[in-house]
C-alpha cells in the first residue's frame, strides 16, 4: 500500500516533467529555424528563450517542489537542480540579448518582379564606440514556407571588408560592394543564395 502511495505520488512530478520537455523542444525548433536557411516565421514563433526556457525552468521547480520524501528525490533533486541552472543560465543569456539590441534591419526591398524574394540589410553594433558589421540577407518564399538566407558579414576585421552597399541586378542576382570589390550572388528558388562571382 505504501508503494502504491509512493507511485501516485510521483504522478504529478512525472506529469510536470514531461510537460517542462514541450517548450524546451519547441525552442530547439526555434533555434534551428533561425539560422540561414532556416524558416522565418517558425523563428519569429519559437525562437525565444526567455519565454520557453523560462517556463520549462519553472515546471521543473515546481515538480521539485512536489517530489514526495523517498529514496529517489535526491537523484532527482540533482538532475532538476542541474538542467534547470542550465535553462536558467539561458534564459539569463536571452533577457541580455533582449537588454541589449544590436541587430537593426535598415533596408528591405524585394527583388525586380519577384515579390518573394526580398534583400534585407542588417546593422550590427555591439557596444557604443565599437565597429559596426552588416549582414546581407535575402527572404525567399512566402508565408510558413519563407526561408532566410544569411549571404555574408561586412565591416572591418571581415573577409569583404568595410560595406559600401548592394542592389539587386534582376530578379535573380544580387550585387554587394565591399572593400574588396564587388561581390554578385545568385538567388534561385529552393536553394540558398550562391556567390557566382567576386574577389
Amino acid at each position: 500500500m505504501g508503494r502504491l502511495r509512493d507511485r501516485r505520488g510521483w504522478r504529478p512530478v512525472r506529469l510536470l516533467v514531461g510537460a517542462a520537455v514541450l517548450p524546451v523542444a519547441a525552442y530547439a525548433v526555434g533555434a534551428w529555424s533561425a539560422r540561414s536557411g532556416g524558416r522565418v516565421r517558425v523563428a519569429a514563433l519559437l525562437d525565444r528563450p526567455v519565454l520557453l526556457l523560462g517556463a520549462a525552468a519553472l515546471l521543473l521547480v515546481a515538480a521539485l517542489l512536489l517530489a514526495p520524501p523517498t529514496r529517489g528525490r535526491t537523484a532527482f533533486a540533482g538532475a532538476a537542480v542541474l538542467v534547470g541552472g542550465v535553462l536558467a543560465l539561458r534564459v539569463l543569456v536571452g533577457v541580455l540579448d533582449v537588454a541589449l539590441p544590436d541587430r537593426t534591419t535598415v533596408r528591405v526591398e524585394a527583388a525586380p518582379g519577384r515579390s518573394d524574394r526580398v534583400l534585407l540589410v542588417v546593422r550590427h553594433s555591439a557596444a557604443p564606440g565599437t565597429d559596426v558589421h552588416w549582414s546581407v540577407e535575402v527572404e525567399t518564399g512566402r508565408g510558413w514556407s519563407a526561408r532566410r538566407w544569411l549571404l555574408d558579414v561586412f565591416g572591418n576585421g571581415t573577409a569583404g571588408g568595410p560595406y559600401g552597399g548592394c542592389h539587386w541586378q534582376d530578379g535573380g542576382r544580387l550585387v554587394v560592394r565591399a572593400a574588396d570589390g564587388d561581390h554578385v550572388y545568385a538567388v534561385t528558388d529552393g536553394a540558398g543564395p550562391v556567390r557566382i562571382s567576386g574577389p
